[in-house]
């Protein structure tokens, strides 16, 4: 009996040093592991990195600023943006229908419903118009731009590549991200006039003077707290737009020589834009 206990102490003593033993190794090589791991490549297809500047993008983006646009001579966004962006396009097609009221703005020349555009990253609604007739994009219903107030922008973000595989078949030509003001104090207004003096070549007397589309712009801003640490912004602007006729007489006709009109029609436009934001902590935001 006393011979198996010791046996038994024996055998329980070797296997409690063994066991240490073990334990010390392990920590051992823990402290010796290194404290990086190399890896030879990592491809990122993706990104929502906020911070991210032009110099670090490999698409080609532009960033137009609210004051760039007011530069331009015009107080039609899609026109701003196509004296400011190349490839960008936003023609003015006549007796089309209702294109000739509601443009639309095309990039790299494909249809104007191929363009994306975004309000502060979120989708924007596509017009009820379908053009038709001999309008831009044919059979395609584009966004209005011009609905949205001057004073309601901060700057305009114009991605000129395809990006179908990241938002959709609606961004093969490329994406246009309108971000609103984020403004909870402070405000602004403009009060823009123009009109056309020109001469129209015609085939009968050689030329006539034009003094038309007289056009009256006033728009304003005003940023309001919400609640501790949100932001209320309203905007609005009013249009007032004389029509404009480019067209030759007919030689033929004697009583009515012009007997079409082309040129932009007469437009009476008023547009109330608000922005909206309210922190509700943790991360989430209210917004609208």
């Amino acid at each position: 009996m006393s011979l198996t206990a010791n046996t038994a102490r024996f055998r329980l003593t070797l296997f409690a040093a063994a066991s240490a033993s073990a334990l010390l190794a392990g920590a051992a090589n823990a402290q010796t592991a290194p404290d990086t791991t190399e890896i030879d490549e990592v491809v990122v297809t993706g990104t929502r990195v906020p911070n991210r500047s032009r110099l670090d993008t490999l698409s080609p983006v532009d960033v137009v600023t609210a004051q760039d646009l007011q530069t331009r001579g015009t107080t039609e966004l899609g026109a701003a943006l196509a004296a400011s962006i190349p490839s960008l396009t936003f023609q003015r097609p006549s007796v089309v229908d209702g294109t000739d009221s509601i443009r639309p703005a095309t990039l790299r020349g494909l249809s104007p419903d191929q363009t994306l555009v975004l309000v502060n990253g979120t989708r924007r609604h596509a017009s009820a118009l379908v053009n038709v007739n001999g309008s831009v994009g044919r059979g395609s219903a584009a966004v209005d731009l011009n609905t949205i107030p001057a004073g309601a922008l901060d700057r305009v973000e114009v991605l000129r590549d395809g990006a179908s595989a990241q938002y959709g078949s609606d961004a093969i030509a490329g994406v246009v991200n309108l971000r609103l003001r984020q403004a909870d104090h402070g405000g602004g207004a403009t009060l823009t006039l123009g009109q056309y003096y020109t001469t129209v070549d015609t085939a009968r007397t050689g030329g006539r003077d034009e003094e038309d589309g007289g056009t009256v712009t006033a728009s304003a801003w005003q940023g309001f707290g919400l609640g501790q640490d949100g932001y209320l912004t309203v905007s609005a602007e009013y249009l007032q737009r004389d029509a404009t006729n480019r067209a030759d007489v007919d030689p033929r006709v004697t009583p009515n020589a012009v007997t079409a009109r082309f040129g932009d029609p007469e437009v009476t436009q008023w547009t109330v834009f608000a922005n909206a934001g309210l922190p509700l902590g943790n991360g989430w935001d209210a917004y609208g």
